[in-house]
């Protein structure tokens, strides 16, 4: 299981990827991410800065695995 940190309008907040719905754009600095559930995080970054780091803990090209 993978957890992603997402700064939080007061601290982190530990998010797993494969349960995420939806990120959306609430202003150019803030977003809120909406997990199965029905639950919201609000997240101090921006939509596509948590996109893109869900898209990578979810890239098996970015897993951490023995190099040959």
């Amino acid at each position: 299981m993978k957890l992603v940190p997402i700064k939080a309008l007061a601290g982190f907040n530990y998010v797993r990827p494969d349960f995420v719905i939806a990120v959306g754009a609430t202003d150019p600095t803030k977003s809120t991410i909406y997990m199965q559930g029905g639950v919201s995080i609000p997240a101090a970054e921006p939509a596509k800065d948590v996109i893109a780091k869900l898209e990578a803990a979810s890239d098996p090209a970015h897993s951490p695995q023995e190099t040959k």
